[in-house]
């Protein structure tokens, strides 16, 4: 199975670029994260990049792809951070999400921890999708307002779980796998991305495309169509399945 990846990444209007993203294809397998620092905590940069090079390396090299055994690697990432906050006092509040998967011969597996997102596209339509662990999301699941309604909330940034935080449980959510066939696609983007370019714009603008570097081209049109002045950083990693 060939997969045709395209990744890209902007500072949006900050100063400093607190994303961070890897790709890794080897033989059979391929791997695509993406972390967030957080905005508004210190160091968020190298928490992001801390995550990303110790989710993507493990996941290339397991032996069996098991949501138990990717739990494992996000409670080992988010001990690390744990430590590092602990080694220097201008590290402490570093946090980070997280979103990735990875595909083994024709077998897709996803997590997040946070709100980075994970969609997954076949026939043309988004038929799975990562859910945030945010304040916004909760009252969705709860009823209390529409999915759409999210990108406007002002709760949408107050997440419920990311990579960086004391748990007693898991750091994440790993979804049930896909068995991916040809011309299916997936996208995982952080939060500068995702609340700038909507799901229906997503299925339209793959529609047009040949490449995962057209899709993401004409997605990212949309973006800088609505750039304010006072945009985060965007990171987007699309992958089309040959």
């Amino acid at each position: 199975m060939n997969i045709d990846l395209y990744t890209y990444t902007n500072t949006g209007s900050r100063e400093l670029n607190e994303d961070s993203f890897d790709t890794i294809i080897e033989k059979e397998r391929c791997v695509a994260v993406v972390c967030d620092g957080l905005g508004g905590h210190n160091c968020g940069e190298i928490a992001s990049q801390a995550a990303v090079k110790n989710i993507s390396l493990p996941l290339a090299q397991l032996t069996k792809i098991t949501a138990s055994n990717i739990q494992a690697i996000l409670k080992m990432v988010n001990d690390g951070i744990i430590k590092l906050q602990g080694s220097d006092a201008r590290l402490k509040g570093m946090r980070t999400t997280a979103v990735g998967c990875v595909i083994d011969k024709n077998i897709l597996t996803y997590f997040n921890s946070g709100d980075s997102r994970f969609y997954y596209f076949s026939g043309g339509s988004i038929t799975q999708m990562s859910k945030d662990h945010s304040v916004s999301q909760m009252s969705v699941t709860m009823g209390e307002m529409s999915f759409d309604a999210i990108r406007g909330d002002a709760d949408r940034n107050k997440l419920l779980k990311v990579l960086g935080e004391a748990t007693d449980g898991d750091c994440g959510t790993v979804y049930q796998p896909i068995v991916c066939k040809s011309g299916d696609a997936f996208l995982l983007c952080s939060d500068g991305f995702w609340e700038n370019v909507i799901e229906e714009e997503m299925e339209i603008d793959l529609s047009k495309s040949a490449t995962a570097k057209e899709w993401i081209d004409y997605m990212l049109v949309r973006l800088l169509v609505r750039y304010t002045g006072n945009n985060d950083n965007f990171t987007v990693i699309g992958g089309i399945i040959q």
